[in-house]
């Protein structure tokens, strides 16, 4: 090798390595291991107060210019070395965010060309607002011949990334290489999102209408595709406990094995899972029982936990939802009404309150506004096992410190 570029390897080694010995503290902090204990009390429905979480995912055009500049050459290792400057500036949030003790690589899966349901979908977006629109792609009967389903089938078992980090950080931080599932919490394994995809979300709802047919053969065959997928993923030990989904947050309660790195073997029961019905919002539920939420129980009924709930609105189909049978989570979403919520499910789950963000979005940060919304929300959930979360805002104006205000106006809230 020559001398410049062991010269960089060194640099970038030391950079990556300096960086996991930050992270590795903060896991490890008691601030980390206190948040974990308030998680597990909160899963185990014995919760002090409502837990706060900030979700940021939408806020990368704001928070981006606040971090640190990466200094690694290698392009391969830019990725990780942004993940640390990430994860390391979410710890001064000061929510109840949980940081995990290692560094997760994406195996090597099969995967068909034009997606994991074999056909591509036709997006177009509006880079103004932000957001897109699918153009419909399964337009009659015939076309539902072009789907695929995606079997499981692990490729490369051990990427070159992981091998890669392990030699620079794994005595640090351990690598974990994630084998799961290649159908993604949305779009795959929620069934609802794929025909909002494929079919376009006014288009469905007509189809609803005009052809039900054609979207019962749809969510039937969806269906089976994961349930093979996610049975053959358990029969070749290829999930393991890093591969809960509890909508961001953490799953660790007494019911199942806390999440450790590459413990692969774990069955669906050992884990959390997340379902929704966004791309249903606009139907009744009699509908959205018979075209989403029948085809979505056998999934569920996989895992050991579920929460059900995104951005979509719950509160006429609560009844339903409640016949969930290991329902662990249920979302009050933006436009919910949070008092829908005590009286279904009281202390028997936790509710995931997500107020509607354009307080913290607004122009002009109104502490006080923000203060009574969190304050009628938690009035209306109380007595209830309560997780808030910031959610989704799309900017804070490049005002990134609101992001921690929130955080403390909601853990003061919480705690009255």
């Amino acid at each position: 090798m020559y001398p410049q570029i062991l010269r960089k390897t060194q640099k970038d080694k030391a950079i990556l390595r300096g960086l996991a010995t930050e992270y590795r503290e903060l896991c490890d902090s008691e601030r980390n291991q206190a948040a974990v204990a308030r998680w597990r009390a909160l899963n185990n429905l014995k919760s002090e107060r409502p837990l706060v979480y900030c979700n940021t995912g939408l806020l990368g055009g704001d928070i981006h210019p606040h971090l640190p500049e990466c200094s690694v050459e290698d392009e391969d290792l830019r990725r990780v070395e942004g993940w640390f400057h990430q994860h390391l500036w979410h710890a001064g949030l000061g929510d109840d965010r949980v940081f995990y003790p290692w560094f997760e690589v994406r195996a090597g899966m099969f995967m068909h060309p034009e997606g994991v349901w074999g056909i591509t979908p036709n997006r177009v977006r509006d880079e103004q607002s932000r957001g897109w629109r699918h153009i419909p792609v399964l337009k009659k009967m015939e076309d539902l011949e072009w789907l695929k389903a995606t079997e499981h089938r692990v490729i490369d078992p051990d990427p070159p990334l992981a091998g890669k980090l392990r030699d620079i950080f794994g005595d640090i931080l351990p690598v974990h290489v994630k084998r799961s599932t290649i159908y993604p919490v949305w779009g795959g394994t929620d069934l609802s999102e794929a025909p909002g995809t494929l079919f376009g979300i006014e288009e469905l709802l007509y189809l609803l209408l005009d052809a039900p047919e054609m979207i019962h053969r749809f969510m039937s065959f969806t269906r089976d595709a994961v349930l093979a997928n996610l049975r053959q993923g358990e029969a070749a030990g290829d999930w393991s406990t890093p591969d809960s989904w509890y909508y961001l947050t953490p799953s660790y309660c007494d019911e199942l094995p806390d999440p450790a790195p590459n413990s692969h073997g774990a069955r669906l029961k050992d884990l959390a899972y997340f379902s929704h019905a966004q791309e249903f919002e606009g139907v009744g539920p009699g509908q959205f029982e018979e075209f989403l939420f029948n085809y979505q129980l056998p999934i569920m009924e996989l895992f050991g936990k579920i929460t059900y709930g995104c951005c979509d609105t719950l509160d006429s189909k609560v009844d339903l939802i409640r016949k969930i049978p290991n329902l662990a989570k249920v979302v009050s979403g933006p436009l919910s009404d949070p008092a829908r919520y005590p009286e279904p499910f009281g202390d028997d789950c936790v509710i995931s309150w997500r107020p509607i963000a354009s307080i913290v979005s607004s122009e002009h940060f109104d502490e006080d506004q923000q203060r009574r919304q969190l304050r009628e929300g938690f009035d209306k959930l109380k007595g209830c096992n309560v997780e808030v979360h910031m959610h989704e805002p799309m900017s804070v104006q490049g005002d990134v410190a609101r992001i921690a205000r929130w955080a403390e106006i909601a853990k003061e809230e919480a705690g009255r």
